[in-house]
């Protein structure tokens, strides 16, 4: 099994937002599927075009399996919260259970984060919180209060603050 990550590419947004676009994983990942103009606007303005992002695809061989990426938290909603590093996964769900995620999560955070980093994950993803434990995440949330919108919310680092 190879895998490896590279820069995500306009040319990769369709595969992309055919894995968003799954139901199952919407509702494992309590995330809400984007019309495709939506999809689209927020990758190309809010990603793609983000100097302080970084957005990685995750390759299997030569097939594009799901993404991994890094921003800072700059939501002019949230003034009074702390400007933070967070990191955001997803793969395609044919591709769950082996290992990969866990696997480009680890080379991801290796190769492009130096600095403490942030994920919020729903609390019934039992797959996302392994991933994030497996990486040395650990649950921060009774820390932040503030910053967990919804009960069902978790929020995670990794490194120290």
């Amino acid at each position: 099994m190879n895998i490896s990550l590279h820069p995500i590419t306009e040319a990769d947004l369709d595969i992309l937002f055919e894995f968003e676009n799954d139901p199952i994983a919407n509702k494992m990942a309590d995330f809400p599927a984007r019309k495709r103009k939506a999809f689209n606007a927020h990758w190309q303005q809010k990603i793609l075009a983000n100097e302080k992002a970084t957005a990685q695809g995750i390759w299997l061989d030569d097939v594009l399996v799901g993404n991994v990426l890094s921003w800072i938290n700059t939501d002019p909603a949230a003034k009074s919260d702390p400007q933070m590093r967070l990191v955001g996964y997803w793969i395609g769900r044919e591709y769950w259970g082996q290992g990969i995620a866990t696997k480009a999560l680890e080379m991801f955070l290796k190769q492009f984060i130096s600095t403490p980093v942030f994920a919020y994950i729903d609390k019934q993803n039992q797959a996302s919180l392994a991933l994030a434990y497996s990486n040395g995440f650990f649950d921060v949330t009774a820390q932040y209060p503030k910053l967990i919108s919804k009960d069902n919310l978790r929020l995670f680092r990794r490194g120290n603050v």
